[in-house]
């Protein structure tokens, strides 16, 4: 299904809202049986690309769910809940020559886990803007987001960037990710304790 009917932008609604108000003017005024056909004719087209909207997710809105879901995981320190969103490899760039390489029973291992229960960490992400997604082939696509984790107060903010695969299954799983500073999105930032 073509991604403007499964995630449209919130400009194709008000286009289609205001073809169904102009629509609905010129039969209120007429009321005449082609006016009203019309104002129908709109209604309809909007209340379907609502529902094809609401029935159906994009492979955007399934990262975002996805990272929601990891964030959850990790702010509850469950690190079986977490890898449930990750393909069976994941390739971490810290800014180094080369990426690691992470299976999920690395992520799983990781000492990450423990530096989360040892210091109480809340984790949460947010800032998931439509701008900040590039979508590289039919199977891959990659979104950038704003992250943070917050002990005692005091928060360790971040800008990440997750590339997502279509899995075999049709799903689409975390494939790679890199972290950054927060304030320069381009300056690579480590986070603490994830390999070993």
């Amino acid at each position: 299904m073509p991604t403007f009917l499964t995630d449209p932008a919130a400009a194709f609604y008000l286009i289609l809202l205001a073809f169904a108000v102009v629509t609905g003017a010129i039969a209120a005024r007429y009321q005449d049986r082609p006016s009203f056909i019309r104002f129908g004719v709109a209604l309809v087209i909007l209340l379907a690309v609502y529902l094809v909207d609401k029935s159906s997710e994009s492979p955007r809105e399934e990262a975002v769910r996805r990272v929601q879901a990891m964030a959850n995981a990790a702010d509850s320190k469950n690190p079986d809940a977490f890898i449930e969103h990750v393909a069976e490899t994941v390739e971490y760039r810290s800014g180094g020559d080369k990426p690691s390489r992470l299976t999920k029973n690395d992520l799983r291992a990781s000492p990450f886990w423990d530096m989360l229960r040892q210091f109480n960490v809340h984790v949460a992400v947010w800032d998931f803007s439509r701008d900040d997604v590039k979508e590289i082939d039919a199977n891959t696509i990659e979104v950038g987001f704003s992250a943070k984790g917050e002990s005692d107060g005091k928060p360790f903010p971040l800008y990440m960037r997750a590339t997502f695969k279509k899995q075999p299954d049709g799903s689409w799983k975390l494939a790679a990710f890199s972290s950054f500073k927060f304030e320069n999105h381009n300056e690579p930032l480590v986070i603490p304790n994830l390999a070993k």
